[in-house]
């Protein structure tokens, strides 16, 4: 049996911290490797994928590698088995990343502040800390994964082991062009974002799949030529996964006339920016969950046509939304503290809410992380018509916090089911009017406020479990304001080896 090791090519497409390394082999193998820890990082582990597929002798192994340290002589070991599980091969390889450029905004490590060091191993696992700058960080704050400045990881979504992201060429939030892309950054293809009219749209904010595997996004018209008709964030696309071709296209802003805006938004301006999917209802029927920033409200639409199932007024200043179609109002006196301005208004499938929880029934529990965006004296919302300019009006923007609602739409009802999460105001307070959010990572959360530019795990008490501070880099001479990342979350460690795995088999098929 003869391996042979052919080449090392680092950094073959955008990930800087990956590499390929090629081998060939005269016997079906498969292969495993570790990224064996930095010295001067005590706390770290090795990082280990093993692929459980068999390479054939007729073709040249291709060896995706992940998790390299930035400006390092890392040490990559690889290791092949026959078809018998025995193995056959183990060497040392030294890939270096210590002749990169990296980006000035690029943090090389993040200090993390362990509350419980015991919890903080089994909660964070061998997760990477993934932020939408494209930067990901292992459990010690380490950079392990970087993107260049091609795309921007506005989502935060994978899917099948596929990363899903907009093109950051316009230096804008909103993505004109968007790709289906692996770990290393290779494109797997380009979506295409026309309708059947040949009307183009940008993407933005967010991406569900249902269970056929189709694909939800929301979408601005491009270029944005925001009005009454044609309001910003206000469309769901629907498409075809496989190849990246629209199925549907639907323009909700018809449903917003007459409704109210905070008044820190420009007019015309829906905000659709959290998507979700729900597995069945009352009535079995599947459903994506869609939320609205500017109006504060959240509704479900059908996967066939679009077509709104049910709404619930979340911020209390819309309850006459949706305008034209007669759907299920879902009564929302149940909820003590309303959301104002608020993003990742998603189903949590935390254990605490196992008593609220049965899709088949259409019970079903959201966690909301309330920006508190554009609040009044007396603790309203300060609002005013969609259509019109900002007034003068003044308004404060509290400290955000994590709520959660219980919908059951057999009873069409919401109801605020536990105490909001307050996040800590020492030594930071943690304020974002815009983007920050809430995921759940097994029964904990994790938590980002954009502006304060913090990172937490908790549990559903509030009790922090890991915080970082100064996540995300600030721009020169901007001691405070505008440092932005729209979202950040921990990447599990079956992600990650999905990445991977996905990876092996499109760069060896």
């Amino acid at each position: 049996m003869t391996i042979t090791y052919v080449k090392t090519e680092l950094a073959p497409a955008d990930n800087q911290l990956a590499a390929y390394i090629y081998f060939t082999s005269d016997t079906p193998v498969s292969y495993s490797y570790t990224v064996s820890k930095r010295t001067t990082s005590p706390t770290s582990v090795d990082f280990t994928y093993t692929s459980d597929l068999i390479y054939a002798v007729s073709q040249t192994i291709k060896i995706p590698v992940i998790g390299l340290y930035a400006q390092y002589a890392n040490n990559v070991q690889v290791v092949f088995k026959d078809e018998t599980g025995t193995e056959v091969y183990n060497q040392p390889f030294s890939v270096s990343t210590v002749d990169q450029v990296y980006d000035p905004s690029v943090i090389f490590h993040l200090d993390i502040e362990q509350t419980d060091p015991t919890l903080f191993t089994s909660v964070w696992g061998n997760s990477w800390l993934m932020q939408s700058t494209g930067r990901g960080y292992d459990e010690n704050g380490d950079l392990r994964f970087n993107f260049l400045s091609v795309y921007h990881l506005q989502p935060l979504r994978i899917h099948n082991g596929y990363i899903y992201t907009g093109s950051d060429e316009d230096f804008s939030w909103y993505g004109r062009r968007f790709f289906k892309i692996d770990i290393l950054g290779n494109v797997i293809f380009e979506f295409d974002m026309r309708d059947s009219n040949g009307n183009h749209y940008s993407n933005t904010h967010d991406l569900v799949w249902d269970s056929a595997g189709d694909i939800y996004m929301f979408g601005s018209d491009s270029p944005n030529r925001i009005s009454n008709t044609m309001a910003q964030d206000s469309c769901i696309l629907k498409f075809n996964d496989q190849t990246g071709k629209m199925i549907w296209a639907k323009n909700y802003t018809s449903e917003y006339s007459g409704s109210q805006i905070l008044n820190n938004n420009t007019p015309n301006d829906v905000h659709l920016n959290s998507l979700t999917w729900i597995q069945s209802s009352p009535n079995n029927e599947e459903a994506i969950i869609a939320h609205s920033r500017t109006t504060s409200t959240t509704f479900g639409v059908s996967i066939v046509d679009g077509s709104i199932l049910w709404a619930i007024d979340t911020g209390n200043f819309n309850p006459q939304f949706p305008a034209i179609q007669a759907t299920t109002h879902i009564d929302n006196t149940g909820i003590t503290n309303y959301e104002n301005g608020a993003h990742t208004v998603c189903i949590t499938n935390n254990s605490a809410f196992a008593g609220n929880i049965d899709p088949t029934v259409g019970k079903f529990v959201l966690s909301v992380f309330d920006n508190r965006s554009c609040v009044g004296a007396d603790g309203s919302p300060v609002i005013r018509p969609i259509n019109d300019d900002p007034t003068t009006d003044t308004y404060s923007t509290p400290p955000a916090r994590i709520l959660f609602y219980a919908v059951d739409l057999a009873a069409k009802t919401a109801v605020e089911i536990h105490a909001p999460i307050e996040l800590p105001t020492t030594p930071i307070i943690q304020w974002t009017d815009f983007m920050g959010g809430v995921f759940d990572h097994d029964d904990y959360f994790v938590i980002f406020t954009n502006h304060a530019r913090s990172f937490f795990i908790s549990d559903v008490n509030g009790n922090m479990i890991a915080t970082i501070y100064d996540v995300i880099s600030l721009p020169d001479g901007a001691p405070q304001f505008p440092a932005e990342g729209y979202r950040a979350r921990l990447f599990n460690e079956t992600e990650l080896s999905d990445l991977i795995t996905t990876a092996s088999i499109t760069v060896n098929s």
